[in-house]
């Protein structure tokens, strides 16, 4: 019986076969109808030839492409075999590594660890690795004592990397606030800012000595901070005036407007009732109102607002000895510093506008702050406790330069 190939058409499914077998036909059914052409589908995609070519033509296209298809297929499988072993060389390299590491640690104590952390600039990128090279040992470590020893060493290190990890954090927090967060940011984390803390500053400091903008840089923020923990505590000792401050506190949120609270202030600053322990307290309100998500927003405008113009008013409250000495540190000419004091030590009434104050005071009560100053310093500096241990990493130009103006007052006007 002969097919009438004007109307036949005929439905093939091909298979990617081995090229030995690529001749290979399966048909999988044939229908009649009224077109000239022949339907060949390969892989769930048709391609439509002419029905008097279908015993040539599509024979060979079959097989060029079943040979095509096992000849990509075997690229690709060398392609991913060659990552594969890229990737299985990468991880040798880092277990190679981690094994090292862990070796190291292995043999120092945690007092070295905190050193060799500080100090390495590839430890963030390669901890990940030591501790999941360490689990990986645990798992396949059969001695009882040897699998304890590895979790013993991941628990203790893994402790002073986090440890270190949140130091970090807090010295790059304080890098990049104002300074009227700064009180709310230690009163908020004063628990952190340990003897370990400090030590870790300073190894930072330390490994800085490649670069010494860095270190210079470092070195004046651990300053700033060891002073607010200095300033912290010493508040936070006398608990009457903390008892006492808490009353004024509570006193001031029960005005029925933010003027009427500021006139409150105002009359505290001028009785002299605007103390340290009074801002501490509000520092910490302001820290407690900032740091949650269940205070609503006005109440954290108010605790900001309220805080913000006790410090303002505070500031306003420091001898004029002091706000002297910051204008004067602010100058690096000797030239001006000795116009400036000449100019301080005219008398005159204590005035102030909005761009400018006009302090005055003599060369003995400057003096006398000057020696009040550096001689905090020095007892900080040489004290056993942990503000003394921090105190070594206090940058000394400050106190330099305030040795330097103490030495051009008595010699040009005492």
């Amino acid at each position: 019986m002969s097919l009438n190939l004007r109307y036949s058409w005929t439905v093939l499914w091909v298979f990617a076969v081995p090229e030995n077998e690529a001749s290979r036909l399966f048909t999988i059914g044939q229908h009649t109808v009224g077109l000239e052409t022949m339907c060949f589908v390969k892989a769930g995609t048709q391609r439509v030839l002419p029905a008097s070519s279908f015993h040539v033509s599509s024979l060979q296209y079959a097989k060029d492409t079943a040979i095509k298809q096992h000849t990509q297929a075997t690229t690709s499988g060398r392609q991913f075999n060659s990552k594969l072993g890229i990737r299985s060389q990468e991880r040798q390299a880092e277990q190679s590594v981690a094994d090292k590491l862990i070796s190291v640690f292995a043999n120092k104590t945690p007092t070295e660890w905190r050193k060799l952390i500080a100090f390495s600039k590839q430890w963030p990128t390669l901890a990940d690795s030591v501790f999941e090279r360490l689990e990986e040992r645990m798992e396949n470590e059969g001695n009882f004592s040897g699998k304890s020893n590895l979790k013993k060493l991941a628990r203790r290190l893994r402790s002073v990397h986090e440890e270190l990890t949140e130091y970090n954090d807090l010295l790059q927090s304080f890098s990049t606030m104002g300074t009227h967060e700064w009180e709310s940011f230690v009163a908020t984390n004063r628990p952190s800012f340990t003897s370990d803390f400090f030590q870790h500053a300073e190894n930072l400091i330390k490994a800085a000595h490649d670069n010494v903008a860095l270190q210079e840089e470092l070195a004046e923020r651990v300053t700033k901070i060891l002073a607010l923990v200095t300033a912290f505590d010493e508040v936070s000792a006398n608990q009457t005036a903390m008892e006492d401050a808490a009353l004024q506190f509570d006193s001031l949120l029960q005005v029925s407007s933010l003027e009427e609270a500021d006139t409150k202030i105002d009359n505290l600053a001028a009785s002299g009732k605007l103390d340290p322990a009074l801002l501490l307290t509000m520092a910490k309100a302001y820290a407690a109102a900032k740091e949650t998500d269940k205070t609503q927003e006005e109440v954290k405008d108010i605790m900001a607002h309220l805080y913000f113009k006790a410090k303002e008013s505070f500031a306003q409250m420091q001898p004029p000895e002091v706000r002297i000495l910051k204008h004067l540190l602010s100058m690096d000419d000797p030239r001006q510093r000795s116009e400036e004091l000449r100019a301080a030590f005219q008398p005159g009434p204590d005035l102030e506008t909005t761009t400018q104050d006009f302090l005055s005071t003599t060369p003995e009560k400057l003096l006398t702050a000057i020696d009040v100053i550096v001689g905090t310093f020095e007892k900080t500096a040489g004290s056993a406790s942990m503000v003394g241990q921090a105190g070594a990493l206090m940058n000394p130009d400050v106190i330099m330069c305030l040795k330097e103006i103490q030495k051009a007052v008595q010699k040009e006007f005492v």
